[in-house]
């Protein structure tokens, strides 16, 4: 084995799950960011975790104020997209619309959700947890789950999600594998 830096420690646990957050702000403007940190914390009440960067970020600050967020699973098929609506930006500029990706109507909630997406979680906010680094975590609950799949099963292969690893490196899912667990 070789000794990994702390600063590319968290390398190790990677490749995740790349998705869009789509908040509004007060004025009802769409906010779509990319985000690679995020992970379920609860079956029930289903709960999702969303790693966000800083208290300047749009994401924050719009789903502290009304109280709702959209997460859209980032399939291969646009991942440059939604990569691209990553650049910094004005609060009334739609980067979605700008980067060619649609918008369609949330079921639960007010805000839209990414038409593109093949796998959806509409959420409500049920606090931020402040941490000491440089993050802090964004927690949800989700009120709708909808995504590509059969017998209320999501499908991968149908979704393909894409995988974030670190900084333009992205990875894709590979075959599936059955391990019996014994609990």
């Amino acid at each position: 084995m070789i000794e990994i830096p702390l600063s590319r420690a968290m390398h190790i646990i990677s490749p995740r799950l790349t998705v869009l957050v789509n908040t509004l702000d007060d004025n009802g403007y769409l906010n779509s960011a990319p985000y690679g940190w995020i992970y379920p914390l609860s079956f029930n009440p289903p709960l999702v975790g969303v790693g966000i960067g800083g208290k300047h970020k749009h994401t924050y600050i719009n789903s502290k104020r009304t109280g709702e967020f959209v997460v859209c699973v980032v399939s291969e098929d646009f991942g440059q997209q939604a990569v691209d609506c990553e650049e910094r930006h004005g609060s009334r500029e739609n980067l979605l619309e700008k980067h060619g990706l649609h918008t369609e109507a949330s079921k639960k909630v007010k805000v839209p959700r990414v038409r593109e997406a093949k796998a959806i979680l509409e959420c409500k906010m049920r606090q931020f947890m402040e941490l000491d680094g440089d993050h802090s975590i964004l927690v949800g609950e989700v009120v709708c789950a909808e995504a590509e799949g059969e017998e209320e099963e999501p499908d991968l292969d149908k979704i393909r999600p894409l995988l974030h690893h670190d900084g333009e490196k992205f990875r894709k899912i590979g075959r599936e594998i059955i391990l019996k667990r014994r609990l």
